[in-house]
């Protein structure tokens, strides 16, 4: 999370009823559309413990929001994908303006 992102713990756990999920969803709206997308390029991105980042990506799963696509090339990954909903369209514009704080405070 930056400092410029108000989706605190607090506000993340209100809205989505866990403290992280605010910090995943931005990770993987901020890979683009179609780009597929494993765990651990999640883990990695967001620095959050991988005992986190599994749970949300089967909540999201479940709710529709991301589908399973199977194993990677080395037959251990699980890839995901968005599925094409309002919510990425939201959460990347949601990205896309933190990054501009972000430079703006850089500038």
């Amino acid at each position: 999370m930056t400092m410029a992102d108000p989706y605190t713990p607090e506000k993340s756990k209100a809205l989505f009823g866990n403290s992280h999920m605010s910090t995943v969803m931005l990770e993987i709206a901020s890979l683009g559309g179609d780009e597929t997308f494993s765990p651990k390029q999640i883990i990695e991105g967001t620095g959050l413990l991988g005992s986190v980042v599994h749970p949300l990506i089967h909540r999201l799963t479940d709710a529709g929001q991301i589908e399973y696509l199977g194993r990677g090339p080395d037959g251990k990954a699980k890839i995901y994908r968005a599925r094409r909903t309002h919510i990425w369209d939201a959460m990347k514009k949601y990205a896309d303006g933190v990054d501009d704080d972000l430079a703006e405070l850089a500038g």
